[in-house]
Order: C-alpha cells, then sequence, then structure tokens
C-alpha cells in the first residue's frame, strides 16, 4: 500500500509554510505524502522591488517551489487564480479542489479557518471548502476523516492539535525564507518563529511540557462549521 495523502490548502503561496511549516516537515518522517494545494498566485501581495503584478505571480511560483522542495513536498498543485473574489474564480477552484480530493483521497485536510483568520480570502478558501465537502457528504462520497485549520495571522484563542517542532523549526524558517519577494518587506519567520515558542511554553495540552517550537489546529467539524 502506497503513502497515505495528506492536502494542506494554502490561500497564498507561503501560508502552509507559516501555519505548518515545522508540521509538514514531522509528517513526510513519519511517512504521509503531502499534497500542497495553492489557491492563488500571490501577484497582489507588497513588493518593493517596483515589479508589475505578473512578475511578481512568476516569482511567488518559483518561490513556492522552492519551499516545497525544503519541506520535502514533491506534489504541489498551484492554481494560480488571480484572487477568489469572481464567481468563475471560485467555481474553478471548488472544481480543481474537488478533483484534488477525488484523486488523493486524503486521510486528512488542512486550511485555514473560516471565520477566526481575518483575511477574506483566506476565509473564502476554507468556506469554498466546507462546500465541497459538506455535498460529498450529503451525496455519501468521499470525505476525509479530520478537517484542520491552521494559525497564520490571527492567533487562536484556543485549539484541539498541538504539535511539537522542536526538531523541524529550522526547516520552517528555511520554507518561508524561501519566499524572498515577502521577507523583503515583514520579518515573517522571525515573527511565526516567536509565536511557535509560546505556543510551546504556554501550551494547554496535559502531558507535553518539555517542548521548544510548537504548532496549533483546530478542528472542523461537517456538522457545526
Amino acid at each position: 500500500m502506497g503513502k497515505k495523502n495528506i492536502l494542506i490548502i494554502s490561500p497564498h503561496p507561503d501560508d502552509m509554510e507559516i501555519g505548518m511549516g515545522g508540521t509538514v516537515g514531522k509528517l513526510i518522517t513519519q511517512g504521509f505524502n503531502i499534497v500542497s494545494f495553492v489557491v492563488t498566485d500571490g501577484r497582489r501581495s507588497t513588493s518593493f522591488s517596483g515589479l508589475g503584478e505578473d512578475e511578481i505571480a512568476q516569482i511567488r511560483n518559483e518561490e513556492a517551489k522552492e519551499a516545497a522542495s525544503i519541506l520535502g513536498i514533491r506534489d504541489l498543485i498551484f492554481l494560480g487564480l488571480y484572487d477568489l473574489k469572481s464567481s468563475e474564480n471560485q467555481e474553478e477552484m471548488k472544481k480543481k479542489l474537488e478533483d484534488a480530493i477525488n484523486h488523493f483521497r486524503p486521510v486528512e485536510i488542512f486550511t485555514t479557518h473560516p471565520t477566526i483568520d481575518k483575511h477574506p480570502t483566506h476565509q473564502a478558501v476554507s468556506r469554498l471548502l466546507l462546500e465541497i465537502l459538506d455535498k460529498k457528504h450529503k451525496d455519501k462520497l468521499f470525505v476525509p476523516g479530520k478537517i484542520w485549520c491552521y494559525e497564520v495571522w490571527t492567533p487562536f484563542e484556543g485549539y484541539d492539535r498541538i504539535e511539537d517542532i522542536s526538531e523541524y523549526i529550522d526547516k520552517k524558517v528555511a520554507a518561508i525564507n524561501a519566499h524572498k519577494s515577502q521577507i523583503e518587506y515583514k520579518d515573517y519567520a522571525d515573527g511565526i518563529k516567536g509565536l511557535n515558542r509560546y505556543r510551546a511554553a504556554f501550551n494547554n495540552t496535559n502531558g507535553i511540557t518539555d517542548i521548544k517550537y510548537a504548532e496549533v489546529f483546530i478542528e472542523l467539524s461537517l456538522e457545526n462549521h
């Protein structure tokens, strides 16, 4: 039997690395195959280089490939949408994402949170995912066993899962730093490393005390989201 697949959905090219890059490294070591599904091409991100949107999109595509290589991800799906404002783009995302779910049949899916995360594109991505899964559930088609949300820019007040990423923090930082076009104006890696240190020091899970860095997740249920 082949490796079990885990699908990770990123609204933008660097969200997965920021939110759960350490857990990705850990899961790969445990024998899981990671499928990274990047929705938008990041063309509207801040840039100090004076580049046009097409140039930024191409750069961010290459950066996503480099980051995936650092983490050990072989299955990278770069959808390349401008945004999710139009119904056409939303339907395109839903079609391609459902195709990926049907093909890889992931045992778990990770995404951004549909309400806690304050970025509108992050919310839209997770809401569209839930629409797909709701329909598949009602039609008695395949749905993953667990759906998890990772934190990016809006820290969670509580969480359902904590992962010790102490052994993988350097790989996570390297993957974030692969997004050179983004860290030129904001030191994401340093800020997120601080959050991961905080999560480890103040974790609320019994039995896990002596860890240096951690990532946390909230479970989503199709019944009560």
